[in-house]
């Protein structure tokens, strides 16, 4: 028995550090700009959205109840550019994410994954990977950015998701909008 667990944890041990996200790699490196709002954060930001009279805020409440994880890395570092490409790579391959959309638009591509949820209209996982940003001038706070990597995780309305990226204008917004109306 003993040897088997041997055998078992020498077999899992090359994937131990795989396991760590791309978003923990980087989130100190000061070549990333890096965003991690907590469930708590989303929460309280619902509850103060669903006391307006702003139906768009309303609605952005709602779908923010949904959420439990939400992340988005930036960077315009050529070289950590490729390293998270690679890690989507790695990660599509030993996941159940599948395609939702492929946009290209000049140098720039859009490439939109998901997990599906408790049902057809409903996803557990949204990874979005922009690259190429760089060469379209899109500039932020001062910085040329090359790449965008988005996750969310939670109960999230496919239909609405759409909803929250275009109104927090990330790049590939436009695209998901279109993407997930049915």
């Amino acid at each position: 028995m003993k040897r088997i667990l041997l055998i078992a944890i020498i077999a899992i041990l090359p994937f131990a550090g795989f396991s760590q996200s791309i978003f923990e790699k980087y989130e100190s490196n000061n070549k990333v700009g890096f965003i991690n709002i907590s469930p708590k954060m989303i929460e309280l930001a619902a509850d103060i959205g669903k006391n307006t009279n702003d139906p768009d805020a309303r609605n952005l409440a709602d779908l923010a109840k949904s959420i439990k994880t939400f992340k988005v890395m930036t960077t315009e570092d050529t070289d950590i550019s490729e390293d998270i490409h690679s890690w989507v790579n790695r990660h599509l391959k030993n996941s159940s994410l599948e395609e939702l959309m492929r946009v290209r638009d000049g140098d720039t591509n859009v490439k939109a994954y998901i997990r599906e949820g408790r049902d057809e209209n409903h996803i557990s996982e949204l990874l979005m990977f922009v690259t190429g940003i760089g060469k379209a001038n899109v500039n932020i706070n001062g910085t040329e950015l090359e790449t965008v990597l988005v996750s969310l995780t939670g109960d999230i309305d496919l239909r609405k998701i759409g909803e929250l990226t275009d109104k927090m204008n990330l790049p590939g917004s436009k695209q998901l909008k279109k993407a997930t109306k049915h």
